[in-house]
């Protein structure tokens, strides 16, 4: 019965990174051409044909999402044996949806302003206003990135180190080494809205693919059953 209920929470964790990732793909199948060198994610698809209604779709998706990424993150503390790990594991996954949402945001917001430059002002302006703008928000970005980065982190650690009931082969699904073959994709793959879309959507399917795993899995069994 238990192992039911834990299956409830993997499914909400499916379907919070579903919601990131479909944003993240309407944010991210652009053309790929670099406008300028120290913009990571503002693309020349961003432009003036960029559709603005995709950014309200893709902040929508990311408050929807963080209710159900929290459940599933939370959820994993209870792999975790010892209680203090537990509480600290605890910490840092309920941090994670508070990054992924902030990244997310932060992100929307530059191509946001990019795009709406670029429909209204001029080439230069608007790409002045997206790089005072990405300026401004890099500390909270640095921040977002170690909310979402010291948890997956912090995962592979305690499993490979005999801290979770999780085996150690589970890790050939752990979300950090699936976000880290799907951004390298865009080395491999020639540029196109495709690839370009897959790199800003290699972090949701880390995490969907992680919790697929956790839905199928017996590693929780012993948990489970105390």
């Amino acid at each position: 019965m238990k192992n039911k209920k834990n299956k409830i929470y993997w499914l909400c964790g499916i379907i919070g990174a579903i919601c990131f990732g479909i944003g993240d793909w309407l944010l991210g199948y652009v053309d790929p051409t670099v406008v300028n060198a120290s913009f990571s994610v503002i693309k020349a698809g961003h432009g003036a044909e960029y559709d603005l209604s995709k950014i309200t779709i893709t902040l929508l998706l990311g408050v929807v999402g963080v209710p159900f990424l929290m459940l599933g993150c939370v959820k994993m503390a209870e792999f975790v044996k010892e209680d203090r790990k537990r509480r600290l594991f605890r910490f840092w996954m309920a941090l994670l949806p508070v990054g992924w949402l902030m990244i997310h945001f932060t992100v929307s917001v530059s191509i946001c302003v990019y795009s709406w430059g670029m429909q209204t002002l001029t080439g230069n302006m608007a790409e002045k206003l997206a790089s005072d703008l990405l300026q401004r928000m890099q500390p909270t970005q640095i921040v977002s990135y170690l909310f979402a980065g010291i948890p997956l982190v912090l995962l592979p650690v305690y499993v490979l180190g005999g801290k979770t009931f999780l085996k150690k082969q589970s890790q050939a699904f752990t979300p950090a080494l699936w976000m880290l073959l799907f951004s390298v994709l865009k080395f491999v793959l020639p540029p196109s809205p495709f690839s370009n879309g897959m790199d800003t959507f290699c972090m949701n399917a880390g995490m969907i693919i992680w919790f697929a795993y956790l839905m199928m899995a017996k590693d929780g069994k012993k948990q489970a059953e105390q």
